[in-house]
């Protein structure tokens, strides 16, 4: 199937491999503390051959795009970053979700490519804490521990995780290729924000409006307001 991409060269995305030391490490104690929380709680129920949970934009915080990327450095060749991110990054499952560059959708089985380090929703999908719609008996999560996990991902020091774009814009949650683009440079941020200002789709990503102090998404071409700070 040949699917449309975002119009960015994501392989010459050079900035977004120097991270400060304290933002990786920061990503991998996080992390690793929600692994070990739902270690005992990742039992699924789902048919081997489903990936279903896999499609629609994968939104994710900060934190874990960047335990991701430091996932990809420590663990894949310099070859294989730079095939994934010409060949698969930035590509649209339609108009209104762009596509996990991870799902290997020709695998029967073992479908993503870094189970590992995936991020808190598809580790919890498919429990109490997120049904599936799939006809399955969903495993017990309580939505407690869920929120918990969420909160060590997307807080720190009682403050939310975000990362600004410019002087008003700043991202809070979002898919991998958006991450990509607003942790690279200046060039980069502001083709994210030209492209979901003029397209009106944020693939449902979440954003901050550092000066109106409210977070907001685009869709069907309008900016809609999720709620204030």
């Amino acid at each position: 199937m040949i699917r449309e991409k975002l119009y960015y060269e994501f392989n010459e995305l050079k900035e977004l491999y120097r991270r400060p030391e304290h933002i990786d490490s920061f990503a991998a104690e996080r992390m690793e503390t929600v692994a070990n929380m739902l270690k005992d709680k990742e039992e699924y129920n789902c048919a081997t051959d489903c990936r279903s949970c896999c499609y629609g934009s994968i939104l994710m915080s900060y934190t874990e795009f960047t335990y991701i990327m430091l996932h990809l450095q420590n663990n894949w060749g310099a070859e294989e970053i730079q095939e994934l991110f010409r060949k698969r990054v930035g590509l649209m499952q339609n108009e209104e979700s762009l596509l996990c560059p991870f799902l290997q959708e020709e695998m029967v089985a073992r479908h993503c490519l870094i189970y590992s380090a995936r991020p808190l929703i598809c580790r919890v999908f498919g429990t109490t804490a997120s049904p599936c719609a799939e006809a399955m008996a969903p495993s017990i999560l309580e939505e407690e521990l869920f929120y918990r996990a969420y909160d060590l991902l997307h807080y720190a020091n009682s403050q939310f995780i975000a990362l600004s774009l410019d002087e008003e814009w700043a991202i809070f949650e979002a898919p991998f290729a958006f991450w990509c683009l607003a942790d690279n440079d200046s060039v980069s941020r502001r083709f994210l924000r030209t492209l979901v200002e003029k397209k009106g789709e944020s693939f449902k990503a979440v954003f901050y409006h550092q000066v109106e102090n409210e977070f907001f998404a685009y869709s069907g071409g309008k900016k809609i307001i999720l709620e204030k700070a």
